[in-house]
């Protein structure tokens, strides 16, 4: 039975709580409450030892999230238990792996159960045709059969997933949701979403991130003007990127990090374009996601570079980074003198050919 949107949207306003247990620990054993990083790595965020048999956690969320609660016994994890995490009272029963883990909470969590309940049937359902796909013995007609079946469930999967997002709007389960399947839906069907948000719930986490995403991929797309901003010089002087766009004809915003193999590896072709064309007006400013200024120093003496550098030393938080939605390096912006981006993510061969046919 699909809960009421009002009742979706009752969660307390004074934090959450988690209380529970945890089978296969002991008194003085650790509790870690931990997000997803990258493909199956763990950051904690807050941990509580196990006392009288239980565990608890206090704190602050922004809207609904994803989260794990891991226990360690003798130093090693008895189970890694995902729930959702919403400002109400929770009540987790932790199983060891293998077996089900319980929480009993807010309406998010309510709503993330029914929701994988229907998408573990339809996943279900995939299984035999997907096995059958992939059957290096099953003849033609039948793997492109089992592909039509596979197709349709797919087709199913992303109709639901939208369905389900948008009859719970305004609800931090949408909100939450959405950013995991987006990937999924195509431009249109984000759009409309994404719109919807903005009519019905503009304040929650995940779509003002996503806003804040699209916002900062138009600054870098090419044709658009380049947003300046300034961090410190090695030598602690304000550096501004318009003290050096409009006094050259072509100006490489290079994004960079002294830790980044593939940035040390990609250097020389920047060092060699610089050598070929800085008398002829190209001019580098490097901009580090360093957050060691030692490292960053010596990699600029270590790899050569003559041009103007900059950094906040905030590692993935640089301020620049993020007006131009960087999620990898290198990557760069090559400017011209009216400061409109006219290329990017130039590399070796490609740099160099592109900045002589400009300046021809």
């Amino acid at each position: 039975m699909l809960l009421t949107l009002a009742a979706c949207n009752k969660q307390s306003t004074n934090g959450y709580t988690i209380t529970g247990t945890a089978e296969g620990t002991q008194d003085g054993d650790t509790v870690y409450l931990c997000e997803m990083q990258g493909f199956f790595g763990m950051n904690p965020l807050d941990s509580a030892y196990i006392k009288n048999g239980k565990f608890e956690f206090k704190g602050e969320s922004e809207g609904a999230m994803l989260r794990f609660l891991i226990p360690l016994h003798n130093g090693k994890p008895t189970a890694m238990a995902m729930f959702i995490l919403e400002n109400a009272a929770i009540r987790a029963t932790i199983k060891p792996d293998g077996q089900k883990s319980v929480f009993e909470g807010g309406p998010s969590q309510k709503l993330y159960d029914e929701y994988t309940e229907e998408v573990n049937k339809i996943s279900q359902q995939m299984e035999k045709p997907w096995q059958t796909v992939n059957d290096a013995n099953a003849d033609e007609a039948t793997r492109r059969a089992a592909q039509q079946v596979l197709d349709s469930l797919q087709n199913a999967q992303k109709k639901y997933n939208k369905d389900y997002i948008v009859s719970h709007v305004p609800s931090a389960i949408s909100d939450m949701l959405f950013a995991f399947c987006r990937q999924d839906f195509d431009e249109a069907d984000q759009e409309e979403i994404l719109k919807l948000f903005g009519e019905k719930q503009p304040d929650f986490p995940y779509y003002k991130a996503i806003m804040a995403e699209r916002a900062a991929s138009k600054a870098s797309e090419v044709g658009t003007q380049y947003t300046d901003f300034t961090m410190d010089s090695p030598s602690g002087k304000p550096v501004k990127i318009s003290d050096y766009v409009g006094k050259n004809r072509l100006t490489l915003i290079d994004f960079w990090a002294s830790w980044c193999g593939p940035c040390r590896a990609e250097m020389p072709n920047v060092v060699k374009a610089y050598d070929a064309f800085h008398k002829q007006g190209f001019e580098v400013v490097g901009v580090s996601l360093d957050n060691k200024k030692e490292a960053w120093v010596t990699a600029i003496d270590q790899l050569k570079m003559p041009w103007p550098q900059m950094s906040d030393l905030k590692g993935w938080d640089c301020e620049g980074a993020k007006i131009y939605n960087v999620r990898s390096i290198p990557a760069n912006l090559l400017v011209d003198q009216s400061g409109k981006i006219v290329a990017k993510d130039l590399r070796g061969e490609a740099l160099y050919n592109k900045i002589d046919e400009l300046l021809k």
